[in-house]
């Protein structure tokens, strides 16, 4: 079988998966739009089907764009996704995948509890106008939906499958480029995968910044803590879909969501 029905066929497996998490967006939307108004006036005339459309634009585009990365370079780097191998080899996911989900939910649970924990060592620290954000959390069960849809899926497609998968790969081409390998394969070593797994999840980190900016001033002990709890998580997430797979790794990230829920109400 050659390579681009391969591609194709994981691309239209992961792409349709990743939009699901991507129509939950509008609960985070929503209650931006009336700040984003205030800073672009202009936007008042547009109405609000109209704006919470454009604004979901930019993540299909890129989602499109991890996917395909992803659906390129992990088969080959040896990072997997059950679902598009079952797609290409009509290989069962749920054998293989129900040995993983207890590890994957212990430890989304154990991220969940680490992350709430850190979380409350910094908020003494955080400055007013930030606990005041913290405590006007909204609705926890679309935060609960948002979490196990864009967080658990999208957010994965796009940080693990296609950046990290992109940054092993171009790992393995430095190392065989500085070591004059003339292997065609990529056998990325542990250190190229976790220097992956690191870049990805500080990435993942990075990338809530500029939503927080919207509602917070940021100053160097915010980035720091939104990036370092962030990037805790990345941390598991990589390392998931580097020992195990795509889906394992989505479900840890599902199930933090849950340990946050479950916390809230207590």
């Amino acid at each position: 079988m050659s390579a681009k029905p391969d591609f194709w066929k994981s691309f239209w497996i992961l792409l349709p998966a990743g939009l699901i998490g991507v129509l939950t967006l509008p609960i985070a939307i929503l209650p931006s739009l009336a700040q984003v108004q205030q800073i672009q006036p202009e936007l008042l005339q547009l109405p609000i089907p109209l704006l919470v459309a454009l604004s979901m634009i930019q993540p299909i585009i890129l989602l499109a764009i991890a996917v395909a990365i992803g659906c390129l370079l992990a088969p080959r780097t040896g990072l997997v996704s059950l679902l598009a191998k079952k797609r290409i080899q009509r290989t069962p996911i749920w054998p293989r995948l129900r040995s993983d989900i207890p590890l994957s939910a212990t430890l989304g649970l154990i991220l969940a509890a680490m992350i709430t924990l850190l979380d409350r060592l910094f908020l003494p620290f955080m400055g007013a106008e930030f606990q005041s954000l913290v405590s006007a959390v909204g609705n926890p069960c679309l935060q609960l939906v948002l979490g196990l849809l864009y967080g658990g899926i999208t957010e994965e497609l796009l940080l693990r499958w296609g950046l990290m998968s992109l940054f092993v790969w171009f790992g393995c081409l430095l190392a065989k480029r500085f070591s004059n390998q003339s292997a065609p394969a990529c056998q990325p070593s542990p250190v190229i995968t976790w220097m992956a797994i690191v870049l990805a999840a500080i990435l993942f980190g990075l990338g809530h910044l500029p939503a927080l900016a919207t509602s917070v001033t940021l100053t160097t002990l915010i980035i720091l803590r939104t990036v370092l709890l962030n990037a805790l998580g990345g941390l598991v997430f990589g390392w998931l879909f580097w020992r195990k797979n795509l889906e394992s790794a989505m479900i840890a990230h599902a199930m933090t969501h849950v340990g946050f829920f479950i916390i809230g109400l207590f």
